[in-house]
């Protein structure tokens, strides 16, 4: 009878040991990467585990029943999922998404070391790839449009008025791929469908000059592409998305009565072998345009390696080809018809092959020694079918070695040399050749823990063809200061420089619409000085103020101007000033759901010889982006306003040469996009769906003369790690 009762007495807990099992799973990102070391907890227990190497966690001896689990890791916001244990219970897949708080960002570009963005003497605005594949955009441009500070006229990036706009010739923003530039050789412009966007993992943009690091093309500013780390295993992404455009705003406005589509298609792979690890990507990706001869077919492949010899050197490889086909719209025939080009035009049409090519060996000495070369060839060749045939081939070869010391726990040094050499073969460019040289050094002293000086100085010798060899140097000096662990003030003054591209010195060509360029082979470099002072406020972390009061005084600015012949010609100012106020403001509402980013830029922009306003540059300009994200969902509105521009080419518009009929029609600038997301699992593989509707309102804008901006229109892209 004793044996019996004890028997009945522990028969509840043997009931309960026997129906009970392990909570198993896996912590991923929303790229299919696993998180190690994230904290997973069944809500109201003391039960829970560490995910492994893998992201794979157990919670054993749970009694079956309804849960809810909740992981977290620092970086990443919280994530819960709720579920029925019991004998045929699977593994769960828990998404964590990476919550980015701007005051904890480490950026390389500003120093070419890594760097906390608290840290830096220099404005700087980070994006992330939930930057791109949450709006759809088509190109990598479109993101810049959203950023404070940054003005994109056409195709043209400028930083806080850095640029005005010359079509395809030149540019004052150092765009590059993992510090490598991504200029040509010959126009010296970006073409922003060459970069992969699918491998990005931060976009770094640095605002104001930065000539002492990065030489001439850097006297406006810098955009840093990063691409992702090594995967450790296999992650597959593909894309699609498909779009149309509306209606033109007005009947006599439309030039087609079928739909006109845009869509694309792309396929990333990454994994690893051994110590080797390899992406590779496959992107089409087509728009018919909504303006006449506006269309584009593209195809671009990517490729990157990534060799670890040992844990102290690598070997980076990567590289791009674009072919591209598209018709070639320069300006509308007139406001009545402004979506159609000028008689003359239709049917000219542009076609190119574009290379990319970029090597970087990194070797750590020691934990206060690292040295990077880095190596590149960028090959070019397009040819315009129009007026006249214009083509051009260019070959631009670049090396760079890049050491960082640290010479004490207080003191950083950075120096490196670099040499750059472009052939070109064209038949509008006169066919020169070009050599630079430069070598640069820049020191970080950090006197004490809240404050540090930064000093740096670049030289550069430049050869350019036939012309006088030219040679500048600058200087830099920075300071960083911290109040309070929240409250930071900074301070830089430097100056810069940048040398006329081989298109804007021997340029002869048609380009179209009865315009004609004309060389000017007394061109000069130009040459500017800098000084930005500004604060960086974070409130408890959900609250950041960034304010910044900048001044860019310029000798010799290079602008295009139309003379007395009717033909385009670049020249130089004597002297121009560009100066103004910028505000951000990036507010997490509500942690991980709510957030609100914004920013206001007053730019007061002079060509001081004419007393006039320099020619396409806003004096306000406002950003805003809401978005709120409860998992799965995810909503966003994003708005943006320029004021109308005072000066534009009126030299174009206006008798007894008026080229561009209707020209000086322009407004202020409204646009306002939306988006819809939703996560969710197709099996065990994350995939996202989205929803943009772009200028929701149909509102009808020119960022240059004689060019309608988009119109309204509507996409549904998809995308899935597996």
């Amino acid at each position: 009878m004793k044996k019996f009762f004890i028997l009945i007495t522990l028969l509840p807990l043997l009931v309960s040991f026997a129906q009970s099992g392990a909570i198993k799973g896996k912590v991923i990102t929303n790229e299919n990467e696993p998180l190690i070391h994230a904290n997973v907890i069944i809500i109201g227990t003391q039960l829970g585990a560490a995910t492994l190497t893998d992201g794979t966690f157990e919670i054993k001896n749970v009694p079956f029943g309804e849960y809810t689990i909740e992981a977290s890791l620092i970086g990443y916001g919280k994530n819960k999922k709720s579920i029925l244990l019991n004998a045929k219970t699977k593994p769960i897949t828990i998404i964590l998404t990476e919550e980015a708080i701007q005051s904890e960002q480490i950026v390389v570009s500003a120093g070419k070391y890594e760097q906390r963005v608290q840290d830096l003497s220099v404005s700087t605005t980070v994006l992330t790839p939930d930057d791109f594949s949450q709006k759809n955009y088509l190109t990598f441009d479109e993101a810049l449009r959203f950023v404070p500070g940054v003005q994109m006229n056409l195709e043209q990036v400028s930083i806080r008025g850095s640029n005005g706009y010359s079509k395809g010739a030149g540019a004052r923003v150092l765009v590059a791929a993992n510090g490598i530039p991504l200029y040509s050789g010959d126009t010296g412009d970006i073409v922003w469908e060459l970069i992969p966007v699918a491998d990005i993992e931060r976009v770094e943009i640095i605002k104001g000059p930065a000539s002492s690091l990065y030489g001439s093309t850097a006297i406006g500013g810098v955009i840093n592409i990063i691409t992702r780390s090594s995967v450790k295993n296999p992650v597959t992404h593909f894309s699609s998305y498909i779009g149309a455009y509306d209606k033109p705003a007005y009947d006599i406005w439309k030039w087609n009565n079928n739909t006109r589509f845009f869509y694309g298609v792309e396929l990333t792979h990454s994994n690893s072998v051994n110590n080797l690890s390899y992406t590779f990507s496959l992107k089409k990706f087509d728009n018919m345009g909504y303006r006449q001869n506006d269309y584009a077919k593209h195809y671009l492949g990517y490729l990157k390696l990534n060799y670890d010899f040992t844990s102290h050197n690598h070997l980076l490889f990567f590289a791009d080809f674009l072919n591209m086909n598209r018709g070639n719209f320069l300006y509308w025939k007139d406001s009545r018809n402004a979506l159609v080009p000028k008689d003359e035009d239709n049917g000219n049409t542009v076609k190119s092959n574009r290379l990319f090519t970029g090597l970087i060996y990194h070797h750590t000495f020691s934990k206060d020694i690292t040295a990077e070369f880095k190596s590149s060839l960028y090959h070019t060749k397009f040819d315009g079918y129009g007026v006249e045939l214009t083509t051009s081939t260019a070959d631009l070869f670049r090396n760079e070695l890049l050491t960082n010391i640290n010479l004490s726990d207080a003191f950083v040094l950075t120096s490196g040399v670099e040499t750059s050499y472009s052939k070109i073969s064209s038949n509008i460019f006169k066919s020169p050749n070009f050599f630079g040289f430069g070598a640069y050094a820049q020191g970080v002293l950090k006197i004490n823990p809240d404050l540090s000086l930064t000093f740096g100085l670049r030289y550069d010798y430049m050869k350019l063809d036939t012309l006088k060899s030219a040679n500048a140097a600058a200087p830099k000096a920075g300071l960083n200061y911290k109040l309070t662990k929240d409250f930071i003030l900074r301070a830089s003054l430097g100056t810069g420089f940048r040398a006329p591209t081989p298109s804007e010195v021997f340029t002869t060509a048609a380009v179209g619409g009865g315009i004609d360029v004309k060389s000017n082979p007394d061109l000069k470099a130009e040459t500017s000085i800098s000084f930005e002072a500004g604060t960086l406020y974070n409130y408890s972390k959900d609250l950041l103020f960034d304010l910044a009061f900048y001044r860019n005084e310029y000798k010799n600015f290079i602008e295009p101007v139309l003379t007395n012949e009717a033909k385009i010609q670049f020249i130089n100012l004597s002297r121009a000033r560009i100066q103004g106020v910028e505000l951000n403001a990036d507010w997490s509402l509500v942690p991980g759901e709510l957030k609100l980013k914004a920013g206001y830029n007053y730019m007061w922009a002079r060509d001081l010889d004419k007393n006039t306003a320099m020619k396409y540059r806003p004096r306000n300009s406002v950003t805003a982006q809401l978005q709120y994200s409860p998992y799965p969902f995810e909503f966003g509105i994003d708005f943006r306003y320029m004021s109308k521009v005072e000066e534009i080419d009126f030299n174009l518009t206006q008798p007894p040469i008026a080229l561009v009929i209707d020209g000086d029609k322009r407004v202020p600038i409204y646009v306002t996009d939306l988006n819809i997301g939703y996560n969710f699992l197709l099996g065990s593989a994350p995939a996202k769906i989205y929803l943009n509707a772009k200028n929701i309102f149909n509102y009808n804008y020119v960022e240059f003369i004689g060019n309608v901006a988009p119109i309204r229109n509507y996409s549904f892209s998809f995308e899935i790690f597996f």
